[in-house]
């Protein structure tokens, strides 16, 4: 389970020097934190990444629900089974796999990466999010922006909150 951690300027006990340490990010984690039952001065390996702006997390879930909702071909999906098959669809942040087939030769398969925070740093997100705009815009609505997408999953990533 990741622990958010908040970076900030401390006082080093052992020096008396001002330094910058992390700390947990809130009650939660820090009861996190203390179940490990780490001691004071314990080397502790950890790989930090900072998380995605909470958000494009909205926003992934409200376009699911605006596809679903308006999409004939996604009508039957739920929101992340939408937002997959149009990473699937129009290729954007896929990986390519061949695979060697007896009798058929190389496949070559689309394999959607992950959304998730810690999965894609956050300009890798607004990417993604601006082809998706641009592949909706040019084979589904022709008459809409970019914004106007946004706005639509903004509203239905908001009412899946609420």
């Amino acid at each position: 389970m990741p622990v958010y951690l908040l970076l900030r300027m401390m006082i080093d006990p052992a020096t008396g020097n001002k330094r910058a340490a992390f700390v947990a990010a809130s009650a939660a984690d820090a009861s996190i934190l203390a179940e490990r039952k780490y001691k004071p001065n314990t080397k502790i390996r950890a790989e930090l990444k900072q998380p995605r702006n909470s958000k494009f997390n909205g926003l992934v879930h409200g376009l699911g629900k605006v596809l679903t909702q308006n999409i004939e071909r996604f009508s039957h999906l739920d929101s992340h089974g939408a937002v997959k098959a149009l990473q699937l669809e129009s290729g954007v942040c896929c990986d390519l796999q061949e695979y060697e087939l007896p009798n058929v030769g190389t496949i070559v398969c689309k394999i959607p990466q992950s959304l998730s925070y810690d999965s894609m740093p956050e300009e890798q997100f607004q990417q993604f999010w601006a082809a998706c705009c641009e592949y909706l815009i040019a084979t589904d609505w022709p008459t809409l922006t970019h914004e106007r997408l946004t706005e639509m999953a903004e509203f239905e990533g908001f009412k899946v909150a609420a």
